[in-house]
């Protein structure tokens, strides 16, 4: 078995929902949902239009890297991309886990 490198285990956080004004927003989701991106039954659960806008973000995160315009390094926002109902996700780094 060849172990590859430490990565960091990655929760996202519904931070915002937002609607056009007189609609409902996105109903997959309540303020404050969380899923640990690391587990898939939990990965599956993010609806894929916003995984997808998470993937550069994740990638960064979960090999220890940091995002410039972001003011914790452990962190960053991501917003799905529906221009009528935004979802607003928050990415989290925390402990670290081993790549198999």
């Amino acid at each position: 078995m060849i172990l590859m490198a430490d990565a960091y285990r990655i929760v996202a956080r519904v931070a915002e929902l937002r609607a056009e004004l007189g609609k409902t927003p996105c109903g997959l989701y309540k303020m404050g949902d969380e899923f640990d991106l690391t587990i898939p039954e939990e990965k599956e659960k993010v609806c894929r239009w916003a995984y997808n806008s998470m993937l550069p973000f994740l990638s960064v995160l979960e090999f220890g890297g940091a995002l410039p315009w972001e003011p914790d390094s452990d962190k960053a926002l991501v917003a799905c991309p529906d221009p009528h109902n935004v979802v607003v996700f928050e990415l989290r780094r925390e402990g670290e886990r081993k790549i198999e």
